[in-house]
């Protein structure tokens, strides 16, 4: 008799599975840059809760897990929503998008392909389901706190998950560089002749720089502490979420202080590197970091989306 290949289970990951879920993450982003292991609180805080947390602001309407499984073996999962990132906040409220949180392939075989194309119908699924005609995956805003240091791109390191997506319609939509700066001693900063005052905000963990002049706002910067677990001894790591200066006050070396502002704070507050991930859109945030001395990691990130009404 020939022997048969146990089926696929396609369905929702539930609850008393995430020590499961826990091992394959840890295992499979055990190399990915700038991530660390996720405990029992941590999971279920940005897998299971219904309001999952993120670098970037996003609002979340309907979420759902859903797993692989073949003999009781997990082979992938994939976690989708709807809802509004970062950029369609402005949206209306009836017109969410469709977020693809995360896609993970974890049988790297000949089954690969079925176990991507399962998930993904799955969670088109759903999408249509809920009304929604344009998806994102992967927005650099939804990504997982403890992944790339909050950034949500796919690696590009990972084909079988980006030949899954792109054979499935998604196109590529914004790449993303990694760009380092080792913090150990203070540098100089020269004040602009333009006199501004900095306000402070958030924070320790999650610093908000605000700069005015006078009463005219001039440009701000936010810095989030993320300690990375993983690393040989452990160390803290300064991630640059966001900085920008106002069209009309550019051109004045301002965001070259404020930047100086942020490596002297992060230097004392202990932090041993400072992280930023550019997208190739930003090319005057890429010349001002290297002229401070980043550097730019062996790194690829992307985002994609697909029209579901296509």
């Amino acid at each position: 008799m020939m022997p048969v290949a146990p089926s696929l289970i396609i369905r929702s990951l539930q609850g008393d599975e995430r020590n499961l879920i826990a091992d394959a993450l840890n295992t499979a982003l055990a190399d990915a840059p700038f991530t660390t292991s996720f405990n029992t609180a941590e999971l279920y805080e940005q897998l299971y809760s219904p309001n999952p947390p993120s670098l970037h602001p996003v609002r979340w309407q309907q979420l759902q897990r859903i797993a692989a499984w073949r003999a009781r073996r997990l082979e992938g999962f994939i976690d989708v929503a709807t809802g509004f990132d970062s950029e369609s906040q402005e949206r209306p409220e009836y017109s969410p998008v469709g977020l693809l949180r995360f896609l993970l392939l974890l049988d790297q075989s000949e089954r690969t392909d079925a176990v991507a194309t399962a998930l993904l119908e799955a969670a088109e699924q759903f999408w249509q389901d809920q009304g929604v005609g344009h998806v994102k995956a992967f927005h650099h805003s939804t990504g997982y706190p403890n992944f790339q240091a909050g950034l949500g791109a796919v690696p590009g390191d990972w084909s079988a998950e980006v030949r899954a997506l792109t054979s499935a319609g998604y196109h590529f939509t914004e790449r993303f560089y990694c760009l380092t700066r080792p913090l150990a001693d203070p540098v100089e900063e020269t004040t602009p002749l333009a006199q501004l005052s900095v306000v402070y905000g958030g924070s320790a963990a999650d610093r908000i720089y605000q700069l005015y002049r006078r009463n005219d706002w001039v440009g701000m910067a936010r810095v989030v502490n993320i300690h990375l677990e993983s690393a040989i001894g452990g160390h803290r790591l300064a991630k640059l979420v966001h900085m920008e200066v106002d069209p009309a006050w550019r051109g004045q070396d301002i965001g070259k202080w404020l930047l100086r502002r942020i490596i002297n704070d992060s230097t004392i507050q202990g932090s041993s590197q400072l992280v930023a991930h550019v997208s190739q859109r930003q090319a005057v945030a890429l010349s001002l970091l290297t002229q401070l001395g980043f550097m730019e990691e062996d790194y690829r990130g992307y985002s994609l989306e697909k029209d579901l009404t296509a």
